[in-house]
């Protein structure tokens, strides 16, 4: 059975990330299903522990997604280190992305992986490169 409830956000409060986190976060090579996942669990951060609450099926709904897009969004966001699973349906956020907060001051935090900008641009390139190639020899 599939639940059409979503949880609300612990506080009204805006969720401020500095500068050189959004800058971090624009190197960290993700899918747009990764990149709304992200935004979901900051949306129900709470402000105390850093961490979101919110089953698959819920982040399916909210999202309008598929539980395979939404599954990849949540391995990708482990494989970079910006947010990981504690226990079904509760996540960490990085302290990077929660103004250092954490759900155990004991928690060993991954380190998030960024490409390098002047590598991320040509990774991008590279990568666009092949994708009009694979379209030209489809079309």
């Amino acid at each position: 059975m599939s639940s059409s409830y979503v949880p609300s956000p612990p506080t009204e409060a805006p969720v401020t990330i500095p500068r050189a986190v959004l800058r971090l976060l624009a190197l960290v090579d993700i899918t747009n299903a990764g990149r709304r996942v992200l935004d979901e669990l900051m949306y129900l951060s709470d402000d105390e522990t850093g961490t979101a609450a919110i089953s698959q099926n819920e982040m399916c709904a909210e999202l309008g997604a598929s539980k395979p897009t939404v599954n990849r969004g949540f391995r990708e966001l482990r494989e970079c280190g910006l947010a990981w699973s504690l226990e079904d349906g509760l996540y960490q956020l990085h302290p990077l992305l929660t103004g250092g907060k954490v759900s155990s001051p004991v928690m060993p935090i991954p380190e998030i992986k960024a490409a390098e900008p002047e590598r991320f641009t040509a990774q991008r390139r590279a990568r666009y490169a092949a994708q009009l190639a694979n379209l030209a020899a489809v079309g």
